[in-house]
């Protein structure tokens, strides 16, 4: 009898070294495929960091080049604001591209703290623009309809004046544009 208390205590010893050595794999294993994802997830941000630096380097390039136009002809001033802003441009592009994101985290939340007014300026800005561009390049949206009618249901002109006049006072039919 004493040898299988033996027997039993060795193979419940065999079998929680296998229990822990298994959760210490299990554990090994879920640290390297987190690791992996991270690792993935840092790819794409970098990746999609880099296509807005390039996106906001066309963006700079055709400003310039909109100001080289501007400055040769009667809008110098213009042109020379419009190529500060395009310089200013460019070089946010090319520290985009050269900083890590957590960097450009790093700045925008110093920013915040010492700008808060023009921080959520630029973000309500950031958050509006986008959601433009979302929206005119979702799927199912087809832009080159025509424009939809006024409340008098009379479809705006690009060449008439728009007018704001409530249907309970005015008849369409009595509706006059000058132009």
């Amino acid at each position: 009898m004493d040898q299988g208390e033996n027997g039993s205590t060795s193979s419940a010893a065999d079998l929680r070294q296998k229990v822990t050595d298994d959760l210490h794999d299990a554990s090994e294993f879920a640290k390297r495929e987190a690791s992996a994802a991270a690792d993935k997830a840092k790819d794409a941000a970098d990746e999609q960091k880099n296509f807005l630096a390039g996106k906001l380097g066309s963006v700079a390039h055709a400003l310039e080049k909109v100001a080289g136009e501007l400055e040769q002809s009667d809008d110098r001033e213009i042109g020379r604001m419009t190529k500060t802003l395009g310089s200013n441009l460019r070089n946010a592009s090319d520290s985009v591209r050269d900083r890590s994101l957590s960097e450009i985290a790093r700045m925008a939340e110093d920013f915040g703290r010492k700008q808060p007014l023009a921080f959520l300026s630029i973000a309500a800005v950031a958050g509006l623009a986008a959601s433009r561009f979302l929206t005119s390049s979702s799927p199912g949206t087809d832009n080159s309809t025509a424009p939809p009618a006024t409340s008098t249901g009379v479809t705006p002109s690009s060449s008439v004046p728009s007018t704001n006049v409530a249907t309970t006072s005015v008849n369409p039919q009595e509706v006059r544009f000058n132009g």
